[in-house]
């Protein structure tokens, strides 16, 4: 269990794709061909766009809510509004976006900002947990942050396709909504920024 990075790959791509009742345009912005390998796991799909040069330019250039989920693995838009009122944007009126993020418990007012960030444009704003393997061989709990303009992350699950899904190492149902729980301190220290 030395080299863990397909926890985060998974719960970055399967989180946002099995949230969204019916996924067929998808954007990568960053990340690696393994993300890729991972959204290709759904048969479903109809376009997958990656995103790896000249983003910000590029992201001017997406049209208006074509895509339905978006996998935001490139961690320099994590509190760039204009970045996230162009994604917004490109997404479709129901659609998804998965996000990396800082970690809720120790770096508190970097997540904070985050949350402020994306909250402004999405009417869900959840963050959920992974895995990675730290430099002492310890796991560590990292954090991703699930933006929805309409599905919810555990009440709208598509159970079979989170279930169904072949080659999957760690996710599936029972991970995806587990990944969800928030500790009370954070419920309390993010109260009006997480939004359910």
């Amino acid at each position: 269990m030395k080299k863990l990075h397909y926890i985060k790959d998974e719960m970055l791509v399967h989180i946002p794709i099995c949230t969204h009742a019916q996924p067929k345009n998808i954007l990568i912005v960053g990340g690696c061909d393994k993300i890729k390998n991972e959204v290709e796991k759904h048969k479903s799909l109809e376009n997958i766009l990656i995103l790896k040069e000249d983003i910000a330019d590029q992201m001017t250039g997406l049209g208006e809510h074509f895509f339905d989920v978006a996998i935001v693995v490139d961690e320099n838009f994590r509190t760039d509004r204009i970045f996230w009122g162009l994604l917004h944007k490109a997404l479709h009126p129901k659609g998804v976006v998965s996000t990396v993020a800082s970690t809720m418990l120790v770096q508190e007012e970097a997540f904070e900002e985050e949350l402020k960030t994306v909250g402004e444009l999405f009417k869900i704003v959840m963050p959920y947990c992974y895995e990675e393997m730290g430099e002492n061989g310890y796991l560590l709990c990292k954090n991703l942050l699930l933006a929805s303009k309409a599905y919810h992350p555990t009440a709208d699950i598509n159970l079979q396709r989170a279930d169904l899904t072949d080659e999957l190492n760690y996710y599936n149902s029972d991970i995806a909504i587990g990944a969800f729980q928030v500790p009370t301190i954070s419920k309390k220290r993010f109260a009006g920024l997480i939004k359910f």
